[in-house]
């Protein structure tokens, strides 16, 4: 008689097993969603891409901002360089850095650049 209160409870626990699975890969489905999700909208706001914005080459900044960098920021490396608006009169914004800092500039006039922020890197 024991064997036969044992054998029905069976079935209930590998549908019970079953549903586990499913939970357990249902949340890691959302987990790795939700965290692509946020990436996503992270990368967005770092590159800041949008209609009339694309990452350009230094060769083609004009010649007095690429000047002005080479002079200015000649042990920096540049690690973004994006053109913003495709008028007469783009806007250009820059990332440089170096082993200590990180410096972002825009330019608006195509002439002067000018520092929007800079930070220090953690050691």
């Amino acid at each position: 008689m024991a064997c036969q209160g044992v054998w029905p409870e069976i079935p209930l626990l590998l549908k019970i097993k079953r549903m586990k699975k499913r939970i357990i890969v249902s949340a890691l489905f959302l987990i790795i969603s939700l965290a692509s999700a946020l990436a996503n909208d992270r990368l967005n706001e770092n590159f800041k891409t949008g209609p009339g914005v694309h990452n350009i080459l230094s060769s083609q900044l004009p010649s007095v901002l690429l000047m002005d960098i080479k002079k200015e920021y000649k042990g920096y490396w540049i690690t973004e360089l994006y053109e913003e608006g495709k008028s007469k009169r783009p806007c250009y914004f820059i990332t440089v850095e170096n082993a200590d800092q990180i410096i972002k500039l825009g330019c608006d006039d195509s002439e002067n650049w000018v520092i929007k922020s800079t930070m220090i890197k953690a050691i």
